[in-house]
Formats: structure tokens, sequence, C-alpha cells
């Protein structure tokens, strides 16, 4: 199973994480996110390809930005026969 974790690094709070599991739903939700931020200063607002990186929006000048990296989940769910 593929998660698809949205990382937001805003300068006036710490970095953080959602996880989902459909990169367009993903892709969505950043770009909602990054732009809802630069009403302001609609210009600031920059998606860039990043090696590494699935998706990677900058909304504002001073580097705020949402990038999305990809994590392999190999078992998500304990069917029941694992002891614990």
């Amino acid at each position: 199973m593929k998660i698809y974790n949205v990382l937001y690094k805003d300068r006036h709070s710490d970095t953080t994480a959602t996880p989902f599991t459909d990169l367009n739903k993903a892709i969505e939700y950043a770009r909602g996110e990054a732009h809802e931020n630069s009403e302001k200063y609609p210009k600031d607002y920059k998606e860039e390809d990043i090696e590494g990186w699935l998706f990677y929006v900058e909304y504002s000048c001073e580097g705020d930005c949402l990038w999305i990296t990809e994590h392999e989940i190999t078992n998500p769910c304990n069917s029941g026969d694992k002891e614990g």
C-alpha cells in the first residue's frame, strides 16, 4: 500500500504531515493550501519539479512550501494472526 505524505512547511508553525492514499487527492490538497496561503501575493505561488518529490509548491517569497513524498506500507493491517 502506498501512502503519500503532504509535508507543510510554514515559517509560523512546525512542519506538519498529512497522509493520503491517493496521489491526486494529495496534490489537490497541497495546491489548495498553497493557493489559500498565497491569496495576498499570488505571484509567489510557484510549482517546481524537484527530484525525489512527487510534487512541490512554494507559496511565499520566504520559502513557505508544501511537498509530497511516497512511502510503501508493507503490512498496513494486522490480519489477526500476529500476537500482540
